[in-house]
């Protein structure tokens, strides 16, 4: 059984629409999910003293809302905008609890294949960047992307470049702010760095720049670090650094920061989209409808809704959006409990802040990867401040849990 979970994991990650295009398939979602949701309902049958519903509460809850959802599309006669609730709401629950009730070995596996992904992501996103071809094109014509070599685009395996540098920036922060060897996350944060460079994402790659910072400042602060270790690390970005500096200069990597001012055009359709209500009616407003996303995004003149709260309300109405804001944010904080403070923040900015400069928020894969990364990367647990008393004098304890603690 287990075996069929990590061939269902790999398909789910690896078939996209563009993936499924190129090789022929028509029935992306069925072949992409259908082995997750065939061990779903497997351990729901079987699950005879409800043990999973139990441990996984909210996330039947945000199923049940979404199955609400799937019949209130049908009574208003949206019924073509099912697949939408399917991926968005139900699949990602169905994922946590299949990936939840893991055991530790099996979480391990799933994080090499996880890393398997990512590495292939990156070096797929390095390779059409270098000859400026898109193995996994996301549009017919690309000609927007061939105008100048610095606005090329890699698409990767999932399509739209944001969407790749959203996926990659949430793995990137889990990788960062988990219990790996140090010289291993080094590795694999660079390449995603370079990766972002090449999907020319400025939220992600300015975001990125931010958060290494602090790293570096984090890891040269700690007294348990060797000096030699601060040395080569220092000595690692900073060369790093150079290169990744010469490929921007030289041959225009992530070109949209060096060759355009971060307040152009692109940039400031994120300002002017709250103007999306004024061209839905009341009705749309408050029970949604996704077919307007398009019409919104023509008379914007954007290539994009680029706001994830805007698009939510325009799929679901208002009500609906607050509804599953809420549970998406009870879903998130119960992973984190346990995690240290700069390491929420990290992981926030990689993810939440990353996805909301635009409308990533609202696919599936941004969550398939969260949910994959949060349960298989080991993390570090926050510190406990215990107090005890030594010869009349208080002291206190910190204890700092590192290797191998998964959320539960």
């Amino acid at each position: 059984m287990r075996y069929f979970l990590f061939l269902g994991i790999l398909l789910y990650m690896f078939i996209s629409t563009t993936v499924a295009a190129k090789i022929g398939i028509l029935q992306v979602g069925t072949y992409s999910s259908f082995i997750l949701f065939v061990l779903f309902v497997s351990n729901i049958i079987t699950d005879v003293n409800q043990a999973l519903i139990k441990r996984f509460k909210l996330e039947f809850r945000i199923m049940f809302v979404g199955i609400i959802i799937v019949f209130f599309k049908i009574f208003i006669g949206q019924s073509n905008q099912i697949n939408q609730v399917l991926f968005f709401v139900l699949m990602p629950m169905i994922l946590s609890v299949l990936v939840g009730f893991q055991n530790k070995e099996n979480r391990k596996i799933i994080r090499y294949l996880v890393l398997i992904f990512f590495i292939t992501e990156c070096l797929l996103a390095i390779y059409e960047r270098l000859f400026f071809v898109n193995v996994f094109p996301y549009m017919d014509s690309n000609a927007e992307y061939y105008l100048e070599d610095w606005a090329f685009r890699s698409s990767g395996f999932l399509g739209h470049p944001l969407s790749n540098a959203l996926c990659v920036s949430t793995m990137m922060g889990f990788i960062i702010t988990s219990s790996m060897k140090l010289q291993t996350k080094l590795v694999l944060v660079i390449l995603g760095f370079i990766a972002l460079l090449c999907f020319n994402a400025r939220a992600s790659i300015l975001v990125w720049l931010f958060l290494l910072l602090i790293y570096i400042w984090r890891v040269l602060k700690d007294k348990k670090t060797k000096k030699i270790v601060s040395f080569l690390f220092l000595f690692f970005f900073v060369i790093s650094g150079y290169l990744i500096f010469k490929a921007v200069n030289d041959y225009g990597l992530g070109g949209r920061i060096t060759n355009s001012k971060i307040n152009d055009g692109s940039a400031q359709t994120r300002f002017e989209v709250f103007d999306a209500f004024s061209y839905i009616s009341d009705s749309d407003f408050w029970c949604g409808n996704g077919e307007n996303y398009l019409p919104i995004m023509y008379k914007l003149g954007a290539g994009g809704v680029e706001n994830s709260y805007i698009v939510l309300i325009i799929n679901y109405g208002l009500p609906l959006s607050i509804i599953l804001l809420f549970l998406y944010y009870l879903f998130i904080n119960r992973f984190f409990k346990q995690y240290r403070l700069l390491d929420k923040f990290v992981i926030f900015c990689s993810f939440i802040l990353v996805g909301s400069t635009n409308n990533g928020l609202v696919n599936s894969a941004p969550w398939t990867f969260f949910i994959l990364s949060v349960y298989c990367f080991p993390f570090f647990k926050k510190e406990n401040l215990k107090r005890y008393s030594v010869r009349n004098k208080v002291v206190n304890e910190k204890m700092l849990i590192k290797r191998d603690n998964f959320p539960q």
